[in-house]
């Protein structure tokens, strides 16, 4: 395996030290193979089986343009990323050449050169962290040497339903993202608060709405089905009640603090992917008439926090409440 960045203090680092990966149980350094972006035609001798794209969602199409001239024949690119990507893909390498991989509530970053962490606590048998699927939802040889290719990081299997994935991981980052980017919170302290709870609840209610009207049967979310949520967001006092007890229960896997990608992208002054999760929530909700006006009003303040316009702080969120 090699790995390809655009961070070239990374790159260097990597290959010099090799890469430390952190997680609440514990650190490994393991040495891999790296490269930058400019030396990715070095492929041309040795074509890629498998190109797994991690990249930030606004960064898909130019990806997978450098990478399909080095694709092998039956070689494939795999989508490993926030968001609903394939499509994309699929315009520009085809696609039958096409596969998708949801990692679930993976929570890492990158903290330095040569450094990811992890804030949650490995799945293993109790949760499985990566769903790889194709497009088309037949299980397929290639996609099981992908699972097991995944494998050796953490849990993985192959899916038949990978839209049903898709948006049931969409759901909680939209669900997330908006609030902790305008809040500049972490995910324990937007749980352990009735009002951003309760917002994000009802996100997690306007995303799942948007998704059936698409027609998609979602998967469950954070281990609760879709129809639970649903009823929390109605207001629906035993469903909520069940909701925040599976919410606290879940979050004893999360190491705190954590403040989702959003949240790391705005204290970097870097571009987020909001247009990608609660942005594309309300978009899809917009095409489809099932509308998610929270999703549209976090989205537009998350871009103002990105502008230098406002500045995060819980009082962003008073228009909610």
């Amino acid at each position: 395996m090699v790995l390809v960045d655009a961070w070239a203090d990374h790159v260097e680092h990597i290959k010099a030290h090799g890469i430390r990966l952190t997680d609440p149980l514990g650190s490994i350094v393991v040495p891999a193979e790296a490269m930058h972006l400019h030396q990715v035609q070095a492929f041309i001798r040795d074509p890629v089986d498998i190109a797994l794209v991690c990249t930030k969602s606004y960064d898909t199409a130019w990806t997978a343009k450098m990478i399909m001239p080095y694709l092998r024949a039956n070689g494939c690119v795999v989508s490993v990323q926030n968001s609903i990507n394939e499509d994309e893909i699929a315009a520009i390498v085809g696609p039958d050449r096409t596969m998708g991989c949801i990692a679930s509530t993976i929570s890492v970053s990158a903290t330095g050169p040569g450094v990811i962490e992890r804030a949650r606590t490995p799945g293993g048998d109790a949760y499985t962290v990566f769903r790889v699927g194709e497009m088309h939802g037949r299980v397929t040889p290639r996609a099981l040497a992908v699972a097991e290719i995944l494998s050796s990081v953490d849990s993985a299997k192959v899916t038949s339903n990978l839209w049903g994935e898709r948006w049931a991981k969409l759901v909680t980052n939209s669900m997330h993202h908006g609030i902790l980017g305008s809040a500049g919170i972490s995910d324990h302290q937007l749980m352990q608060n009735a009002h951003t709870r309760l917002l994000a609840i009802q996100c997690a209610g306007e995303a799942i709405r948007v998704a059936q009207a698409l027609g998609h049967e979602l998967e469950a979310i954070l281990r609760m089905p879709a129809s639970l949520w649903c009823a929390a967001a109605e207001g629906e006092a035993a469903a909520l009640e069940q909701i925040e007890a599976g919410w606290r229960k879940w979050m004893e896997r999360s190491r705190e603090p954590h403040y989702g990608s959003v949240g790391h992208d705005l204290a970097k002054g870097r571009r987020t992917e909001i247009d990608y999760t609660c942005g594309y929530v309300a978009l899809k909700g917009e095409q489809v008439g099932q509308p998610a006006p929270t999703h549209a009003a976090l989205t537009a303040m998350v871009k103002r926090v990105e502008r230098g316009e406002i500045e995060r702080g819980m009082h962003n969120l008073d228009v909610f409440f």
